[in-house]
């Protein structure tokens, strides 16, 4: 689906100028000494949004302030205008019409101020709710979804430019909004940009734990308008936030702060020259291309951001990089290699682990995930997948509490949309998905990589099309053939395909595996040469299956230091039990890499 006009003319308008977004709502309307019956009575004093029906004058006046101003930009009052939100005051059966009548009033106002050389854009706002996912709970992800959808509609059909989250306190809400957005979007056969503004409280973090860097990877799959803060402080707390954003976004940046923090009265003291002199400083940093303002903010703050927004606004970064996060973010950068991924909450390959899923201890699996990354993992590989259970409950419940012990990326490892979905809308975070392949003419990237798409995730991409790819020139022809599918006619970034060129024991005697092992590390290498932007991941244990117990962990080691050599990115193994190579006697070492290689007589 194409945008309409005017948000395709605003995508183009942000890479060349500043844009002003308007300032705050809420404290302009304090000014005013509204009373019960502006709100329709006493039972609905303090609903802001229901104004748009019973005083929609007094919300123009405010959207007139800003515009006189010069601020290109408004919200529409619908900042609380879910259903949910709504329901607070026995209002929910009012959504469509208040948020459309809120897009209206805001559309005249621009009418008014509009010129060709300076049209002026209608930000349909969308607030985080009352409640949060990751923190509050009190209702369940799917909820969300409605209840965003519900809001999104009236937006979209009454003439938005684009859909504003603002104020974000967790991710979660964000994805949920994100889902909410696109089944409106599929409703209406219409689509709009999406802008995702963050708020980082005065301990550095969103409310729900995530800093900016871990925001940004969480939502970079919806592709923002622009990506910024809002709201909790004043221009200089966000400082530091505002340069790792700017450091790292691929997307226009925004700023739209506090008058600063009110004081015990409840006022706001920034002034707007020191608001203008701070953003000015940002500006010629070259860190932003929209600012506003949030609570507090007057049209003499406007006024002052108007000033100096002739100023030349910064340039996007281009350069995408493999990035995926939990609460933590983690880059997957050459620098780290390999990263590990910690692979003992596995139902699978970890006897204990599936003895206390299968006996409800679901605390002291989580325990595992900890004790995982405390030894150095860091990602947590997921996988429940036991037969004679029920996975999508046990994920649900296992999930449910390791995301608040563990700050790190989870890789969840299913065959099963609806486990897979499960996790996802459990984790604030980008995760991984292990695995797709092209086996069986690809259904399972058929069924799976929707659910990636829709709440952003890193996939892992089995070298296996008829048959498990051994040779070298197998995994890398494979590797090709996904990479052109998954790319092509998925459109997934390339620097979110994690390729498995796939492990097999060298020790069993089975003929058809000898030599396997320098096959593994020279497909790893070919692929690292054909796709430089794509990751490389080894399931490393895999290696020494069938071996004694007492030299498995030396021939991994051995074999993991061969394969990071070959550009390996990712390795999954029981980070408390990695042995360090360094720490190896050479005769060992010797007799390790005359396995690999193959360097015996059979």
């Amino acid at each position: 689906m194409k945008f309409p006009e005017r948000s395709t003319h605003l995508q183009e308008l942000i890479k060349h100028r500043i844009l002003v977004l308007d300032g705050a709502m809420g404290t302009s309307l304090q000014t005013m000494a509204l009373t019960g019956a502006d709100f329709g009575g006493e039972e609905y004093n303090g609903c802001n949004e229901y104004l748009s029906i019973t005083c929609p004058t007094a919300i123009s006046t405010v959207h007139q302030s800003f515009l006189a101003q010069g601020a290109d930009i408004v919200e529409t009052n619908t900042f609380g205008a879910t259903p949910l939100v709504l329901a607070e005051y026995k209002l929910e059966h009012l959504t469509y019409e208040l948020n459309y009548k809120s897009v209206e009033i805001a559309r005249a106002a621009c009418r008014r101020y509009d010129t060709p050389d300076r049209p002026r854009f209608v930000a349909g706002s969308i607030g985080p709710t009352t409640k949060s996912l990751a923190v509050t709970g009190g209702v369940t992800f799917d909820e969300l979804v409605s209840h965003f959808e519900a809001q999104a509609i009236p937006l979209i059909e009454a003439g938005s430019d684009y859909l504003l989250l603002e104020t974000a306190i967790d991710t979660l809400n964000l994805k949920a909004a994100y889902i909410g957005i696109l089944n409106a979007y599929k409703r209406l056969n219409i689509a709009l940009p999406i802008a995702v503004s963050g708020t980082i409280e005065t301990m550095g973090s969103m409310l729900a734990g995530q800093g900016v860097d871990a925001l940004l990877t969480s939502v970079a799959h919806m592709n923002p308008l622009y990506i910024g803060l809002n709201c909790a402080t004043g221009p200089e707390f966000m400082r530091d936030h505002i340069r790792t954003l700017a450091q790292l976004s691929p997307f226009p940046v925004a700023v739209v702060p506090n008058a600063g923090i009110p004081n015990p009265d409840g006022k706001y003291p920034e002034r707007a020259e020191a608001m203008a002199k701070t953003l000015k400083e940002y500006i010629q940093n070259g860190w932003l291309n929209l600012i506003g303002g949030c609570c507090g903010t007057t049209p003499a703050h406007i006024k002052a951001l108007v000033d100096i927004a002739s100023l030349p606004p910064r340039n996007p970064i281009g350069d995408f990089q493999t990035r995926v996060s939990g609460i933590d973010p983690l880059t997957i950068d050459d620098e780290g290699r390999a990263f590990i991924v910690g692979e003992r909450t596995n139902v699978i390959g970890s006897k204990a682990f599936r003895v206390l899923i299968s006996e409800g201890k679901f605390e002291e699996a989580a325990e595992i995930a900890r004790k995982q990354v405390k030894a150095g993992a860091h990602i947590i590989d997921v996988c429940l997948s036991n037969p004679d259970r029920d996975e999508v409950s046990d994920i649900h419940q296992f999930m449910s509490i390791a995301t608040k012990l563990v700050k790190a990326p989870f890789m969840i490892d299913s065959q099963v949309p609806e486990v897979i979905e499960t996790a996802f809308k459990l984790t604030q975070g980008k995760c991984i998905l292990n695995s797709v392949n092209l086996e069986d003419r690809g259904k399972n990237i058929e069924a799976l990589i929707p659910i990636v798409k829709k709440y952003g995730a890193s996939v892992v991409v089995g070298c296996i099309e008829s048959e498990m790819a051994v040779t070298a020139a197998e995994k890398l022809e494979v590797a090709e053939k996904s990479y052109s599918v998954l790319t092509k006619e998925y459109g997934i970034p390339e620097e979110d395909l994690i390729f498995d060129p796939l492990v097999f024991p060298c020790g069993t005697g089975d003929a058809k595996y000898f030599g396997s092992g320098k096959e593994t590390i020279e497909g790893i290498r070919q692929i690292k040469i054909k796709f430089p932007k794509c990751k490389t991941i080894l399931g490393i244990s895999n290696v020494s299956f069938g071996l004694p117990l007492a030299g498995r962990e030396v021939l991994n080691s051995v074999f993991l230091y061969h394969c990071t050599k070959a550009g390996l990115d990712l390795a999954i193994v029981n980070s408390e039990k990695l042995v360090r190579y360094a720490q190896i006697p050479e005769e060992e070492k010797r007799l390790c890499d005359d396995l690999i290689w193959y360097r015996t007589d059979h």
